[in-house]
């Protein structure tokens, strides 16, 4: 398979949902600001990035998996943010918890540059993504 996919913010959640498309052959490029949570997806078979924008550019589409909607929007649009890294035509898969209208405030930033959100709530919580080898693949 080779889809690949940078994937930022790897707490409790967004660490086993990256885990679960490192199981499934994705090739996952990982960043958080804690580096012991990215050195854990390393060990599993993903590459690691300085910042969300490397990670962005390296795969072409991004996931996030972010604690707020102030995080979401420094992790897209701040400095060495996402869109300083994914290019036109690419993809932002964004799985935190964020209002209607912030997503489509931000989603609004996205497209702007040439790039397509996917909104991608999560269900079944943190154990269920433990769990599930094959959450995410479809």
């Amino acid at each position: 398979m080779s889809e690949s996919y940078a994937f930022i913010g790897l707490g409790h959640l967004g660490g086993n949902l990256a885990a679960s498309l490192i199981r499934n052959g994705f090739a996952v490029t990982v960043f958080d600001r804690d580096p012991a949570a990215a050195e854990r997806l390393v060990a599993l078979g993903a590459t690691t990035a300085s910042s969300p924008a490397e990670a962005a550019a390296r795969a072409g589409n991004a996931i996030t998996c972010l604690p707020s909607p102030k995080v979401s929007e420094a992790v897209l649009a701040g400095p060495g943010g996402l869109l300083e890294g994914l290019p036109k035509g690419g993809t932002w898969i964004e799985m935190s918890t964020n209002g209607r209208d912030e997503i489509l405030r931000l989603a609004a930033l996205a497209s702007a540059r040439g790039v397509e959100t996917l909104e991608c709530p999560v269900t079944g919580g943190v154990h269920l993504a433990a769990a599930s080898a094959g959450l995410l693949a479809v």
